[in-house]
C-alpha cells in the first residue's frame, strides 16, 4: 500500500469515475484500475461496486474514505512545511545588547517559537564591545547591538534608533541645568563600561567632545546604573524609553546636554561568509518586530516587512 494507491482511491471515489480520476491524476484509466486493484488486494476488501457504471463505493470503501482523506491532508501539510520552512531549521548563537534584551527581545523569541519551532536560539546578553569581540572570534552567528563592524567581513543593517540621556537623582548636588562635556568630566558618573568601550554614536559623542571621566563607577547593566543614580551616587546614561516613568515620578532627573547626544543606532550584524537563510530570516523578523509588523502570536502583520538587503 502506497500514497499513490490511496490518492487514486480517494479521487475515484470523490469524482465518481475511474476515467475522471485518471484525468485528475494525469494517468491512464488502466493505471487507475490497476492501482485500485492492488490496494484492494493489499487490504483484503473491495472498495468499489463494479456492477455499477459509476465508481460507487462499497460499504467498506465508504468506511475507509475519511481515513484516505486524512492521509492526503497530512501529506499536503508535510510537503507544505518542507517547502516553506526547509531552511528555517537549526541552531543560532545570538548576541544582543542589554537595551534589546529589555525591550523587544521577548517578542522576537515568542515570534520565532510560534513561527519557526525547529529554530533554536542560544541568546547571550552582553555589552556591545564584548559582542563585537565575539563576532570577530566567530563565536556568535548574529547580533543585535551598537557595534559598527568592518564592511569587508560583516553586514551591518540598521534596525532601530534609541534615544539616551544623562539622568541623575534630583537630590544630587552641584549638577548644572545644562550639562556640558567639560562639566561632565567633573561629576560622578555611573557607566556600564569605560569610555573607550562604548560603541556607536555614544562613543562618537564622547570622542568628539573630548569627554574624560574623572570620577567613574563601572557596572555592567542599565538596571544597576539606574538604581545607583536613583540613590544619588552619580549620573547615568540611560535609554529614555525605559526610564521615562522614573523621570515623570521625580525619581530621576533628565539632564539637558549641550550638545545633545545623538540616538544610539542598533544594527543587525552577521558575517558575510557563512550567512545562512536562517540568519537572514532572523534579521528580517527582528526588523519586523521593531517596526511593529510582527506580533507575539507568530504572525507578520505586513507581508512587505523585510530586513534591509546588502
Amino acid at each position: 500500500m502506497n500514497h499513490r494507491q490511496i490518492e487514486t482511491f480517494y479521487w475515484a471515489a470523490r469524482l465518481g469515475s475511474f476515467a475522471q480520476a485518471a484525468l485528475r491524476l494525469n494517468a491512464t484509466q488502466s493505471a487507475v484500475s490497476m492501482r485500485i486493484q492492488e490496494l484492494e488486494a493489499r487490504i483484503g476488501v473491495l472498495l468499489f461496486d463494479r456492477s455499477q457504471r459509476t465508481a460507487r463505493l462499497t460499504s467498506q470503501g465508504a468506511l475507509l474514505m475519511p481515513y484516505a482523506e486524512e492521509i492526503l491532508l497530512a501529506s499536503d501539510r508535510f510537503l507544505h512545511v518542507v517547502a516553506e520552512k526547509e531552511e528555517i531549521v537549526g541552531y543560532v548563537k545570538l548576541g544582543v545588547a542589554e537595551i534589546v534584551a529589555l525591550t523587544w527581545l521577548p517578542t522576537l523569541i515568542r515570534f520565532v517559537r510560534q513561527t519557526y519551532p525547529r529554530l533554536q536560539l542560544e541568546v547571550e546578553v552582553s555589552l556591545s564591545h564584548l559582542i563585537e569581540e565575539k563576532l570577530h572570534a566567530g563565536t556568535l552567528d548574529v547580533a543585535f547591538a551598537a557595534c559598527e563592524m568592518p564592511q569587508s567581513r560583516f553586514a551591518s543593517n540598521p534596525i532601530q534608533m534609541i534615544q539616551f540621556a544623562w539622568m541623575c537623582s534630583p537630590e544630587l548636588p552641584a549638577v548644572p541645568e545644562v550639562l556640558t562635556p567639560q562639566g561632565l568630566g567633573e561629576l560622578p558618573v555611573i557607566a556600564t563600561s569605560r569610555e573607550w568601550q562604548f560603541r556607536g554614536s555614544t562613543l562618537s559623542w564622547l570622542t568628539t567632545n573630548d569627554v574624560h571621566f574623572r570620577n567613574l563607577t563601572i557596572c555592567n547593566t542599565f538596571r544597576t546604573a539606574a538604581s545607583l543614580a536613583i540613590a544619588g551616587l552619580g549620573l547615568a546614561y540611560l535609554p529614555e524609553q525605559l526610564y521615562r516613568g522614573e523621570v515623570d515620578s521625580g525619581r530621576l532627573r533628565r539632564l539637558r546636554s549641550d550638545p545633545e547626544p545623538p540616538p544610539l543606532q542598533i544594527y543587525a550584524i552577521r558575517p558575510l561568509s557563512g550567512t545562512t537563510p536562517t540568519h537572514l530570516l532572523l534579521e528580517k523578523a527582528a526588523a519586523a518586530v521593531v517596526a511593529g509588523q510582527a506580533d507575539d502570536r507568530g504572525a507578520f502583520q505586513n507581508s512587505n516587512a523585510a530586513a534591509t538587503e546588502d
